[in-house]
């Protein structure tokens, strides 16, 4: 199994964690949102949204259970990680189950997902109406330079379709996730 793969089998449940909150302090499409990257997406608004005394305590309250669950699942991925690097070692292993491995973990990952987007609607809730306005300015503008960005790439591709260039760089497809080698990170 290619480690790309590997990868975007792993991060696929977790690809719309705290998009209520964030998307990422650098643009990416909504179904490419990682949940590693929603603490620093939430700095990215943090400052913006002024917050007063008790949704600075449930702010870092959030800011710790996100910790805790990002590091618990990152430690189930690096036993994943090990366990199919080892499993692969044995020429007679049955895919399958490495497969059912991959499947759980991806079971775990929704879960996590969902938890993450719990804490952070929560948070949400606490917001008053302005607050929650500048939050729904920061995802706008974070998807509109993602919008922008495709488009721009889309206008490249076109261009290098027109005189011949292709599209891959010369590099073929890369796997299943096509030219960037994995779909979602």
């Amino acid at each position: 199994m290619h480690v790309n793969q590997l990868r975007s089998a792993l991060k696929w449940g977790s690809a719309l964690v705290c998009l209520s909150l964030a998307a990422s302090v650098l643009a990416a499409p909504v179904m490419d949102f990682r949940s590693e990257d929603v603490l620093s997406a939430a700095d990215g608004v943090k400052d913006e949204l002024h917050l007063n005394q008790n949704q600075q305590t449930l702010w870092r309250q959030i800011e710790t259970k996100t910790r805790g669950i990002l590091g618990e699942r990152e430690k189930r991925q690096r036993d994943l990680q090990a366990n199919m690097a080892n499993g692969l070692k044995d020429p007679a292993i049955d895919l399958r189950q490495l497969s059912a491995a991959i499947d759980a973990e991806s079971g775990l990952s929704a879960q996590d997902g969902r938890q993450l987007r719990d804490l952070w609607l929560t948070m949400n809730d606490a917001l008053d109406d302005q607050q929650r306005q500048a939050v729904r300015l920061f995802l706008a503008d974070r998807l509109q330079r993602v919008d922008q960005a495709s488009c721009e790439r889309s206008s490249v591709v076109g261009k290098d379709k027109l005189s011949g260039k292709g599209g891959h760089g010369g590099k073929g497809m890369g796997g299943m996730g096509g030219a960037n080698g994995g779909g979602m990170q």
